[in-house]
């Protein structure tokens, strides 16, 4: 029988993250995250981590801003951090938001050959998707761009500018860095980086609310206690 570990899974601003050390306390877990910009050093309050969170979390700050990473190579280091866990007795809580990157590890894809897209599961798992609205999460989008401009998303992207990293690279890596680094480089107001910003942002949410919604083997809860009662039964 495949080794067993869990999935938090869903869209941006829906509490992944707070839901994953949730079921991490409760069942002597540790978050692996399948973000594909939380793997950056210095890439805090754009990318949303959760800085000193009371579990441990992996494949966060592995990289520098600018290095290359792909698919293949998330999965090739979430299955050696999932299969060490395992190996500790831990339970591994997948934890993002990235679509083909949770993928890649829950299906288990092989990557080569001729391009056709192939997999061979290596873990069995219980995909836990929250259930909220499309208004809360709208409200939590718009809300968020404002609470990361006080927390010093500005400041944070400024600073990348300073290190050397190249504003092209910025422009690609995700809706905050585009846009404020836009405004850093005179190309928008504040005002303006911070509207479009929103609004991307929530276009992102209903694109990942589609992805993850057409996936019949996730479970959708509405509350925590709810998903520990469907990882005790998981467990056993």
């Amino acid at each position: 029988m495949l080794p067993k570990i869990v999935a938090v899974i869903g869209p941006t601003a829906s509490g992944k993250t707070d839901l994953g050390a949730f079921l991490c306390r409760r069942f002597g877990g540790e978050i692996v995250s399948a973000d594909a910009k939380q793997v950056y050093r210095g890439m805090d309050i754009g990318t949303a981590k959760e800085v000193g969170l009371d579990v441990p979390q992996h494949l966060i700050d592995v990289l520098d801003p600018g290095e290359k990473v792909t698919v293949g190579w998330y999965q090739a280091r979430a299955y050696e951090t999932i299969d060490r866990l395992l190996a500790e007795g831990k339970l591994p809580v997948l934890v993002g938001g990235s679509g083909l990157y949770a993928e890649s590890v829950l299906k288990g894809y092989l990557f080569g050959g001729s391009g056709e897209k192939k997999s061979q599961p290596r873990y069995q798992s219980l995909k836990v998707g929250i259930d909220i609205s499309r208004e809360e999460l709208k409200r939590r989008a718009l809300e968020r761009v404002e609470k990361r401009a006080q927390a010093g998303l500005i400041e944070e992207v400024q600073g990348l500018l300073d290190r050397g990293v190249d504003p092209e690279w910025l422009w690609d890596c995700g809706i905050e860095y585009r846009y404020f680094s836009g405004y850093l480089r005179g190309l928008f107001t504040l005002e303006e980086a911070k509207q479009k910003t929103a609004t991307a942002t929530y276009q992102f949410i209903k694109r990942q609310y589609t992805w993850w919604r057409r996936h019949d083997d996730i479970l959708w809860v509405k509350t925590p206690e709810e998903a520990g009662e469907a990882v005790r039964s998981f467990l056993g």
